[in-house]
């Protein structure tokens, strides 16, 4: 298993593999798709790729020091265009060197940031697999990003529901006693499977 170390050293490489999966989902969106609901009971298909893409957006203003800001409606026209500008932001971010180390300002408080892009992985790995249920993709995730995303979400379970977001659902949801890990990650994040 990862250390939580090396985790968080890997955490820009695992980011722009979690984006990409996302990616590829956001892209698999059918124009009847996007008014559709998702496991996230808040959000439609379009909101919940605003808030991938916000939540992309906010990683170079968290790790230049400005924190998190309210940004609205961030998609416009092309929605797959703003999702690949706003990674490719947070990704630039997130590999300068010494990034990792410092200390930024979240919604849920001042954290490592080598934790808070672990954050944004489990954001892209969690939210891809709402968007794969919304739109009938395949919802398997990857191994090796839902492993490092089980322990980081083990870890910081009492965090998750902070910040005020209801992304991760108000309470844990309940696995069968056999449940496979993708199952329990999910079941943390208060998904029933």
């Amino acid at each position: 298993m990862t250390t939580q170390a090396d985790a968080e050293a890997n955490a820009p490489m695992y980011y722009q593999k979690a984006t990409a999966n996302a990616r590829r989902l956001v892209a698999g969106v059918n124009p009847d798709q996007w008014d559709g609901s998702t496991p996230c009971a808040d959000w439609n298909v379009k909101q919940l790729v605003n808030h991938m893409v916000s939540g992309a957006l906010n990683v170079a203003s968290i790790m230049g020091g400005d924190g998190p800001q309210n940004l609205g409606d961030v998609l416009g026209d092309d929605p797959i265009k703003a999702f690949d500008a706003a990674c490719k932001t947070a990704f630039a971010a997130f590999s300068e060197p010494g990034a990792m180390g410092k200390m930024v300002q979240t919604r849920r408080g001042e954290q490592l940031a080598g934790d808070y892009a672990l954050g944004q992985v489990q954001e892209a790995l969690a939210h891809g697999w709402d968007l794969a249920v919304a739109i009938d993709a395949d919802t398997a995730m990857d191994a090796e990003l839902m492993d490092v995303s089980y322990a980081r979400a083990l870890r910081s379970r009492e965090r998750l529901r902070t910040g005020g977001s209801t992304a991760w659902g108000k309470s844990e949801a309940n696995p069968p006693e056999n449940a496979d890990t993708q199952t329990k990650y999910l079941a943390i994040l208060g998904r029933s499977v």
